[in-house]
């Protein structure tokens, strides 16, 4: 596998990715509203076919993990795709990464915290919230039947 930036090209088969995981392709988080696809990112090639796609917010302190998502878990794309946005940061002069999740999603939890990332804030409430005034595709319950309630903020320092 192979990762190279994401480009408009790419708008279509993301979309789809990023619909069927999430529900849409706009992202939730702390309080407000982003269009991910519209934001700097990475895909991982396996031959000639997308198999993930990780989006990013670059700021000036870190950088953040928008959305991360593989066409099927377990194969090393995340890990792979986590790889290139710290070596592209650490190029940039940044030293640490950020992600948010749910307090539903422990497989992200796990992963996470895996490759490396602390937990460094949970904003209680903050799902609800955005449920209420941006985004109200947001299901009520999400994985393993946990209502979803939370942001969950993770950093790894790169």
């Amino acid at each position: 596998m192979k990762v190279r930036s994401f480009v408009e090209d790419d708008r279509p088969w993301a979309t789809e990715l990023l619909s069927a995981h999430m529900g849409s392709a706009r992202v939730a988080l702390r309080g407000s509203l982003y269009e991910p696809l519209s934001q700097p990112g990475f895909v991982a090639m396996d031959g000639g076919s997308p198999v993930g796609l990780l989006t990013v917010l670059e700021g000036p302190q870190w950088w953040e993990i928008l959305t991360l998502h593989a066409a099927e878990p377990g194969r090393g794309v995340g890990t792979l795709l986590i790889g290139a946005l710290a070596d592209a940061a650490r190029r940039a002069g940044l030293g640490r990464l950020r992600v948010v999740t749910t307090n539903d999603n422990l497989d992200a939890l796990r992963f996470y915290q895996r490759a490396g990332f602390r937990l460094v804030e949970l904003r209680a409430g903050a799902v609800d919230r955005s449920r209420a005034t941006l985004k109200p595709e947001i299901p009520p319950t999400g994985l393993h039947g946990i209502p979803i309630r939370d942001e969950v903020e993770l950093e790894k320092l790169i």
